[in-house]
């Protein structure tokens, strides 16, 4: 999986789901949590650039965004994890609560996309996160971009960029579509 993994970074760039070291991946095998390292360029990963953690367990090599990865396994079935700041998401989580598509694809693969608010780095924003993650598989944290997850990097990757692609046609159409 560390292959699809490094596939699906490259991808998040091309996308322009990233930028910089932003954005976070992770994958569950054998009871672990294969994680990004904190810092790491997505669009440059490698075998060195990922971290095996125990749930529960700290690393401090592990992404920042570890405790979130963390709850959403735990709250569910999903195999992958993936995490990405797309502008337009970005964007319209600071105009709206929910993110409703307008677009067919939008809204036969997404749906209604939650906007949910906490504090960077706690465990009630992650919690929080998990638990939407749980009901729709991904959501938007305002101002921070999209939690995805899904039974591997792949499909998550399908979702985030569906996602983003629904959020810039809302963006473009302007307050229109309201």
């Amino acid at each position: 999986m560390i292959d699809e993994a490094i596939q699906i970074g490259k991808k998040l760039a091309f996308y322009r789901l990233i930028d910089g070291a932003s954005g976070n991946l992770s994958f569950r095998t054998n009871g672990e949590i294969v994680i990004t390292k904190t810092g790491v360029m997505l669009d440059e990963l490698n075998d060195e650039s990922f971290v095996k953690v125990k749930i529960g367990e700290r690393n401090e090599a592990a992404s920042s965004d570890l405790i979130v990865h963390e709850k959403i396994y735990e709250k569910t079935n999903y195999k992958a994890v993936l995490h990405c700041h797309g502008i337009y998401n970005v964007i319209l989580s600071l105009k709206s609560d929910e993110i409703v598509p307008v677009d067919l694809e939008g809204r036969m693969y997404i749906g209604k996309l939650k906007v949910v608010d906490g504090v960077f780095g706690s465990e009630s924003l992650a919690n929080t996160i998990a638990d939407e993650v749980s009901k729709r598989g991904m959501v938007v944290v305002r101002a921070h971009g999209i939690y995805v997850a899904d039974k591997n990097l792949t499909e998550a990757f399908k979702k985030a960029a569906y996602a983003e692609h629904s959020c810039e046609i809302l963006y473009r159409l302007g307050d229109t579509w309201r």
